[in-house]
């Protein structure tokens, strides 16, 4: 009408002025040209306890106005409410102050939080989530600084990649997809789990430790694309972080004055069999490295050699220098299947048996046994009780007082053996 705009003086519940503001923000009344641009609006974010108010309100003034919804969607969340799943309020003094959260953990951590609540329903606050979002800025922060090392020199086009570089390209692909999914569908925690899941799991715990001894071009490509893609999934949900990151790391190379300002990143390739490869690549790494550290061997310790026997073995054919360079390996072998015999190395009296049933001779058992040649007394003990003869007496111990210990050998030589589903490792140290 040309008026000057004055908000509804009532102060009864008629939602006059709320229910107005898809129109108000489309400059109705003021910019036509604008107004039909803009109008309807694309979302309107809302609490689900003014559905009936404001979103109905909303959508039947619309309708009467200019005979159109007001919006094309509608993010309806919940309330966060006290750590014990009830209602915050001043009154009752469990309201929690932001501000403490934030100077403690930062923005970027309490934003994780906010990210991983689902929408539609209300999430009791838990700060063991913040300190969770916290460890994720630590990580990617950290990575960042790891990484940075490999970036001179990257390759502006796809070199040609191994298959550890191939499994994590596809897995960021389909990761990337299911993402942009997931925004496109309000469902911003699905989203921030498979971002976080991701970097974590697999980028950081498995794939920089499979290659982080190489230097070549594919390596330089892949941690440069994937990690810088990385942080642009991640830049909506922590967006202080992956800024300082890009700035330090990124920014030269790409380009761009600001993660914010670049462009959402595309899928790169998917490739179903370097991620079947590299599935069995990546857990049979991990096995080895557990191998490692329950013998207090250090990862960089060289091994003699490792073998992997069996139908499924095939798979890490194509795998063999990421193998080597990550066990540290002197020979990789892959083999359909291996001769291996059994070697024993000791005898082994069970002493809580021992004792109780022999009592002031079990001593001189262990004396005996520990004299005997350990393969001639297991073979003994295979037919029947071994027999001693103490202070005089024939005294006959059966086979259930002893362990045999025994060794593999493949080809007259010591190795440990892992099973990881359909393939045996054989370890030579």
């Amino acid at each position: 009408c040309g008026g000057r705009l004055v908000g509804c003086p009532d102060v009864f519940d008629t939602w006059m002025d709320s229910s107005g503001s898809s129109f108000y923000n489309t400059y109705w009344g003021r910019d036509e040209k604008l107004h039909k641009k803009l109008f309807p609006m694309s979302m309107r974010p809302q609490s689900h306890d003014i559905i009936r108010t404001w979103a109905f309100y909303s959508i039947l003034r619309a309708e009467q106005i200019e005979e159109s919804i007001p919006w094309k969607d509608i993010m309806i969340h919940g309330f966060i409410m006290a750590p014990d799943g009830t209602p915050m309020h001043s009154s009752i003094g469990n309201v929690i102050d932001p501000i403490p959260i934030l100077k403690n953990y930062g923005a970027d951590a309490l934003r994780y939080y906010a990210a991983t609540c689902s929408l539609g329903i209300d999430h009791a606050f838990r700060e063991k989530d913040v300190i969770r979002g916290r460890k994720l800025c630590n990580k990617v922060f950290n990575l960042g600084q790891f990484v940075r090392r490999f970036f001179d020199g990257v390759p502006e086009s796809m070199p040609e990649l191994r298959t550890s570089d191939r499994w994590i390209i596809s897995r960021f692909s389909k990761v990337l997809g299911s993402v942009t999914d997931s925004l496109y569908q309000y469902q911003f925690d699905k989203a921030m789990r498979e971002v976080e899941g991701f970097i974590w799991h697999e980028f950081a715990d498995n794939y920089v430790e499979m290659v982080k001894a190489r230097n070549d071009p594919a390596v330089k490509y892949t941690l440069y694309n994937v990690f810088l893609g990385c942080i642009k999934m991640l830049a909506p949900f922590m967006p202080h972080v992956t800024e300082d990151v890009y700035q330090e790391h990124f920014k030269a190379i790409d380009g761009c004055r600001s993660v914010h300002l670049t462009s959402w990143p595309e899928p790169m390739f998917t490739d179903d069999a370097a991620e079947a490869s590299g599935e069995v690549l990546k857990t049979v790494l991990a096995e080895i490295r557990a191998w490692k550290g329950e013998r207090k061997i250090p990862l960089n310790a060289e091994l003699s050699m490792i073998e992997f026997v069996g139908p499924e073995a095939g798979a890490l054919e194509c795998a063999k220098d990421d193998i080597k360079e990550t066990t540290k390996a002197k020979a990789v072998e892959i083999a359909p299947e291996a001769t291996l015999t059994e070697d024993v190395v000791g005898i082994k009296p069970v002493h809580s048996k021992l004792g109780p049933a022999f009592k002031a001779q079990a001593k001189a058992i262990v004396s005996a046994t520990a004299a005997m040649d350990p393969a001639k007394a297991a073979e003994e003990l295979s037919k029947g009780p071994l027999a001693f003869v103490i202070d005089g007496e024939k005294v006959e111990v059966g086979p259930e007082y002893f362990e045999v210990e025994k060794r593999l050998l493949l080809d007259g030589k010591a190795v440990d053996t892992i099973q990881v589903g359909g393939i045996l490792i054989l370890i030579e140290v």
